[in-house]
């Protein structure tokens, strides 16, 4: 049984209304008390382990299976048992990323976090990949479970009352701002915030569905708990590490923080092989002067952290706690030696639940989701006389591919993609999601990236000289939507690209060599691999933003929308001149 009750009040809302929730009063509570958070961040639909996670241990490396759901339920019971004070948050980015949400919307996911039962669960800005309707669907799934209550957390968002499905009849009626927890008498109140710009723009929420700033709010909602006598304040966001610690340093009474969004790996992991971001828990000072707990749990179901406030009255008096890295428990003791490589079982129930949405995976990944109304033939690069597509035609599977990208990404100007990342011709007749994991085969993700017309020009040159380089690849040709250029292959190093043009409002527009850009295009090539070298050294400058939403599955939600998929009658390359012409 959980040892807390929860109570919320909306802003202005009188204290006499205050309801609460589950045990008796407790006793007055002793000024000494410690809080555990038992938390997770960005599984986006991962619930399957992950079978290959190399570390490196005593200069050997190992390739051990990490994480998954039936770990995450297994070590947050175990959490759960050994300490007195525990709250599960979750902090958002729960759906979006794998089969398991494309198939079944966020129905698997729901079902396994109810396995958990978080106490709050915060919305993250791919809660509302697909608007609000189907954030709501999630919601609702969420609150399947009779013995089960996840309060959603998400203070400064604003769907429009009586328009949006969140919002039927009251603001409040899908999630709330903060809920507040009792503990052996010691109330704690959470916060929830997502992080406003990028869900407005980079994900998909109903047009009429706002996001306010994140620090104004967390200071309405601080003033509005201290009202209640509330001075034990975490906040449960979805605003990044770096937004965390920065918003920390300018808020009052603030004590811990519980967040995500930027998949940060904290913990001393360096050693291993696996880039840590900073310690766990990061301690920084709030507005007052006073410690603020910070914590993360990296992504994707593979970490759970643990983290340990002690409280001296109302004040912070140590940060502490551990990452747990969930490893199987047949891993090397090599590994499982160290403290924060976790050995964790996996929880029977929640495995055999896994089980049984994998036994409709195979049966749904053959529905059709769209039909092609004629066969769409694949060419890596260039227009070309082979039999596949016909004299002079170019690639129609690449050109939808990359129509797909740009769907997905409303704030970006241009597509962009290598040829090597679409693997197979669709066939005219239905489109199975099958298909379209065949087409879109790799573990790649859609990243977007602030680029200049001056920096498209030079990497759409270095992608062309690996693709004519004896030791490069074809694969490296560049096809796009909302962008077209001409190409010139009998041309020197650097010249072979000229004409380049973005569609905008106004129709085809010349590419501004000083003007900024958001491109739409694939992890793979955000490294700097297939020849695109200057995106190596604009994701190190901070200018490349993954959006952690699997290519395929774009595939999948654009062909799901249009229905019908048409052949290309327009590519981006607009004239093609190969070397021997």
């Amino acid at each position: 049984m959980k040892h807390w009750q929860r109570s919320f009040l909306g802003a202005g809302a009188l204290a006499s209304l205050l309801t609460l929730f589950g045990c008796t009063q407790s006793p007055e509570p002793a000024a000494e008390f410690e809080l555990t958070v038992a938390h997770i961040n960005d599984h986006h639909s991962n619930l399957l382990a992950h079978p290959q996670t190399r570390v490196q241990v005593n200069g050997h490396t190992y390739e051990i299976e990490t994480g998954g759901f039936a770990r995450v339920v297994s070590r947050i019971q175990s959490i759960r048992q050994s300490n007195e004070n525990v709250l599960a948050l979750h902090a958002g980015d729960a759906i979006t990323g794998t089969l398991f949400y494309t198939l079944f919307n966020g129905e698997a996911d729901a079902a396994l976090m109810n396995e958990v039962c978080f106490d709050a669960f915060a919305l993250g800005n791919h809660e509302f990949d697909n608007g609000d309707e189907g954030l709501k669907y999630f919601l609702d799934a969420l609150a399947l479970t009779p013995d089960c209550r996840t309060e959603v957390l998400a203070a400064n968002v604003q769907p429009e009352v009586g328009v949006s499905p969140l919002t039927a009849k009251t603001r409040w009626d899908s999630f709330k701002p903060y809920a507040v927890f009792q503990l052996n008498g010691h109330k704690v109140g959470v916060i929830g915030l997502d992080i406003a710009v990028k869900t407005k723009n980079s994900s998909q929420p109903d047009a009429t569905t706002e996001f306010a700033d994140e620090l104004e709010t967390a200071k309405i909602y601080i003033a509005e708990l201290q009202r209640q006598g509330i001075e034990k304040i975490g906040l449960l966001t979805h605003i990044q590490y770096k937004n965390d610690l920065r918003i920390a340093s300018q808020l009052p009474s603030i004590d811990f923080i519980i967040g995500g969004d930027s998949h940060t790996l904290l913990g001393d992991f360096d050693d291993y092989g696996l880039a840590s971001d900073g310690p766990y828990p990061t301690q920084v000072t709030n507005l007052d002067g006073k410690p603020v707990c910070v914590a993360h749990a990296w992504q994707y179901s593979q970490v759970v952290g643990e983290l340990k406030v002690r409280f001296d009255g109302d004040e912070v008096a140590n940060c502490g706690g551990q990452p747990h890295l969930l490893v199987a428990d047949d891993t090397s003791s090599d590994v499982t030696a160290l403290t924060q490589f976790s050995a964790t079982a996996e929880n029977t129930q929640a495995q055999q639940l896994l089980k049984s949405f994998e036994a409709s995976l195979d049966d749904l990944t053959k529905a059709r989701i769209a039909t092609v109304e004629q066969r769409l033939c694949m060419k890596r690069m260039g227009p070309t006389t082979i039999q596949s597509c016909g004299l002079g035609r170019q690639s129609d599977a690449h050109a939808v591919v990359a129509q797909a990208f740009l769907a997905s990404a409303p704030q970006a100007d241009f597509a962009l993609q290598n040829g090597g990342g679409v693997r197979t011709e669709l066939n005219a007749g239905p489109l199975t999601v099958a298909d379209a994991y065949r087409l879109l085969p790799f573990a790649n993700t859609l990243v977007e990236v602030e680029i200049s017309g001056a920096e498209v020009k030079r990497m759409l040159e270095q992608a062309l000289t690996y693709a004519l380089s004896d030791s490069g690849s074809d694969g490296a040709y560049p096809h796009g939507a909302g962008i077209r250029f001409d190409i010139d292959l009998s041309q020197p190093d650097g010249m072979r690209v000229s004409d380049l043009q973005v569609y905008t409002e106004n129709g085809w527009q010349a590419l501004m060599a000083d003007q900024r850009y958001t491109m739409i295009t694939n992890s793979f090539l955000a490294n700097g691999s297939d020849g695109w070298r200057l995106l190596a050294d604009l994701k190190a400058d901070g200018r490349v933003n993954d959006t952690y939403v699997n290519y395929a599955q774009s595939f999948v939600d654009w062909a799901r929308k249009v229905k019908h998929i048409q052949r290309p009658t327009e590519h981006s390359t607009q004239s093609y001149q190969a070397v021997d012409e």
